[in-house]
């Protein structure tokens, strides 16, 4: 018996040693794998490093690429408006130079016509005389006209002078007929208003009446009363009986003459 348990106790031992050996050669190759994938794994973060630099240089070169490709495209735009430009430029030359062609053969004409063969102006010298001959005798007519437009400014400033002059004697001589006029006028009182002590008259400024006039009130031949004129229209005035004026006992009755005095 207890040889038995020794020799199990002997391949138990044995055992052991044997799955240590096991043990420890599957470690060492674990690692050996482990350093090998880290190797792997080392290998390819270069390469993805290495592709993402690959990747972002692409990247920098397409968008220099085509920030390249449009500089060309504007300056082709560019170009091709400068171009659209000078063309414009060269028709508007041309239609420059036609014009310039027609106008030089209608003033090669309109010479030919002026000065046809055997006129006096053969050279240009000739014509430059005649010209600054035509150009002195317009300025000789034209100091003529402003020495004639200088008269006639002055005499219609006499003129003007001499029309106001007129137009203020004719108003003189109208307010004056009106004054004249108005010694001789006689009016009549057509109201009275005890109450408040005014009369209406029958005359006006159309019959040249002025608020500054002085009307005395007559009754046969007697003069019974003074006016001051209150309020003034065109056929008719409203006018105060000047209290101190009136006689005692005499009232204006409607009916009694108006007649004006102190007029020139």
């Amino acid at each position: 018996m207890k040889k038995f348990i020794m020799a199990l106790s002997i391949l138990a031992m044995g055992g052991g040693a044997f799955l240590g050996v096991l043990n420890k050669q599957t470690l060492i190759d674990e690692r050996a794998l482990a350093e090998d994938a880290q190797k792997q794994v080392t290998e390819l973060k270069g390469e993805l490093n290495q592709a993402e630099d690959d990747l972002t240089k692409a990247t920098e070169e397409r968008t220099q690429a085509q920030d390249e490709r449009d500089q060309i495209s504007a300056t082709l735009s560019e170009t091709q408006q400068q171009i659209k430009r000078q063309m414009a430029q060269i028709s508007t030359a041309q239609q420059e130079l036609e014009k310039m062609r027609i106008e030089k053969e209608e003033i090669d004409l309109a010479i030919k016509q002026i000065f046809p063969p055997g006129s006096k102006i053969q050279t240009v010298e000739q014509l430059q005389q005649a010209q600054q001959a035509l150009k002195d005798q317009l300025t000789e007519y034209q100091n003529k006209k402003t020495d004639l437009m200088t008269q006639l400014q002055s005499i219609q400033g006499e003129m003007a002078a001499a029309e106001g002059q007129v137009r203020e004697l004719e108003a003189y001589q109208i307010d004056r007929a009106k004054q004249i006029a108005l010694n001789g006028l006689e009016a009549t009182v057509i109201a009275v208003n005890r109450n408040f002590g005014f009369v209406m008259v029958n005359a006006g400024q159309n019959l040249g009446v002025k608020p500054d006039s002085s009307l005395l009130v007559k009754r046969g031949t007697d003069r019974i009363a003074r006016l001051q004129i209150r309020e003034l229209e065109p056929n008719v005035l409203v006018a105060d009986v000047i209290a101190d004026s009136v006689p005692q006992g005499v009232k204006v009755l409607p009916g009694d003459k108006v007649i004006f005095e102190n007029t020139k």
